[in-house]
């Protein structure tokens, strides 16, 4: 069943990535020296990568067979840049709703980005990160579970994995929603690719925007944290009017990106398909939400000690 096989992948890929964390901390605490934000991201990226090929190669599929990986239209390729564009507010806005609860944990890495070769950061961030975790998330788990033909069950479940893998409320929240919209743009071209495009410049503009802000801002960054404190309701105001104006636009962007790659049908299906049928949560799948919660629980009540 392959919902079982992705449910033990997931949960051993909890259970890796919280272990090199935890010995991530104890190496800290005993040499008092910091892993590398690179070296950091190539051991995380390997524990979501990993556990997701074994399990496919344990159950003689081909790869191929789970992550589709193949061409879409040129046009396509551009209104999918068009289409992150329009969600930028939308995940702003569940970006600082999160904020009112926990810290920007993009925030807290700012210094070590800036530690790094501008195009090592988005090498790493821009394009290696976001092309495993499409793999994974868009490629296998989100096609894994769609064999149920459960679309939309598929979607949010896969969705919420890969916010959990992110192990912090901040980034679980708004990748989640990234989640639920990048498998959308799957649905409509049919490819892994697309949303590997749009993940990487999502991920691309971040890291532009932290190098940006901070050599020609650090002057202002004590005002810019008190600003944080105090202005979030008024950027939440704003990115939610925002929002409320772009996303329907992304949404009629990828519609049309649907309809572009002849794919109106399997997009439709999303909404109007199986509500009901084959299972998609297993003990494994329990286990590893679990220990991911548990973890950014401690993690959110760390901040506050």
């Amino acid at each position: 069943m392959e919902y079982r096989r992705a449910n033990r992948a997931f949960m051993f890929m909890m259970l890796a990535t919280i272990a090199m964390t935890f010995l991530a901390t104890a190496w800290y605490y005993t040499s008092g020296k910091e892993i590398s934000i690179i070296f950091g991201n190539v051991c995380r990226e390997l524990m979501v990568l990993i556990p997701a090929i074994a399990a496919v190669l344990y159950s003689g599929d081909s790869l191929g067979s789970v992550i589709p990986l193949k061409k879409f239209k040129i046009t396509s390729a551009l209104l999918s840049v068009l289409y992150v564009l329009a969600l930028y507010p939308l995940i702003s806005l569940v970006n600082s709703i999160s904020m009112l609860f926990v810290e920007n944990t993009v925030d807290s890495m700012m210094d070590s980005v800036l530690g790094m070769p501008i195009w090592l950061m988005i090498l790493s961030i821009g394009i290696v990160g976001p092309f495993i975790e499409e793999v994974v998330f868009r490629g296998f788990f989100f096609h894994s579970y769609k064999k149920s033909g459960r679309i939309l069950a598929s979607i949010i479940l896969s969705a919420v994995l890969f916010g959990l893998m992110h192990l912090n409320f901040n980034q679980f929240t708004y990748a989640a929603v990234m989640g639920v919209m990048f498998c959308l743009l799957v649905e409509a071209t049919g490819s892994v690719w697309s949303s590997f495009l749009a993940h990487g410049l999502f991920n691309t503009l971040e890291v532009l925007f932290i190098y940006y802000s901070l050599t020609n801002f650090s002057d202002d960054v004590e005002a810019v944290e008190i600003g944080r404190d105090y202005g979030l309701l008024p950027t939440i105001g704003f990115y939610f009017l925002l929002a409320v104006i772009f996303t329907p636009i992304a949404i009629c962007i990828v519609y049309k990106i649907a309809k572009i790659e002849g794919r109106e049908a399997a997009l439709n299906e999303v909404l109007h398909g199986k509500k009901t049928g084959g299972k998609l949560i297993s003990i494994p799948l329990i286990i590893g939400a679990f220990l991911a919660l548990v973890y950014m629980l401690l993690d959110a009540l760390a901040q506050y000690i």
